[in-house]
C-alpha cells in the first residue's frame, strides 16, 4: 500500500531547475517532459551539450550551477545543488520560505 501512495505524492510534485539567475527553467521548447532529467536534456540539448547519460544530465546542470528543485504539495521542498547558490537562487529560496515552504537543501558532489 506505501508504494502507489508515493506514487501519488511523487506526481503531484513541482520540479524545476533553477537557473544562477533565479529564474525557474519548467521545461525548453516543446519538450513534453516532467522529471528533471527530460527537462535538463532539453535545456542541454538546446545548447549544443549532449550528455552521455541520465547521470551525465544532473552532472552537466550542476556545472552550469543550476540548482534542482522539487516542491511537494505538503508545504516542503528539496533544493540539490553542487556548488554554493547565487545570490539571485538565495532570493528566489527566500520568497518559498517566506511563503511557507520548508526547504532542505541538499549539497552534493558530482
Amino acid at each position: 500500500m506505501h508504494p502507489p501512495a508515493m506514487k501519488i505524492i511523487a506526481a503531484m510534485a513541482n520540479r524545476y531547475f533553477l537557473d544562477k539567475q533565479g529564474a525557474k527553467i519548467l521545461r525548453v521548447g516543446n519538450a513534453q517532459g516532467k522529471r528533471h532529467i527530460d527537462i535538463g536534456a532539453a535545456y542541454l540539448s538546446e545548447k549544443g551539450i549532449t550528455p552521455t547519460s541520465d547521470a551525465d544530465v544532473y552532472t552537466q546542470m550542476f556545472k552550469l550551477r543550476f540548482a534542482r528543485v522539487v516542491e511537494h504539495d505538503d508545504g516542503t521542498a528539496e533544493v540539490e545543488h553542487t556548488r554554493p547558490l547565487t545570490n539571485h537562487q538565495k532570493r528566489f529560496l527566500k520568497a518559498l520560505t517566506d511563503a511557507g515552504r520548508h526547504i532542505a537543501y541538499i549539497s552534493v558532489n558530482r
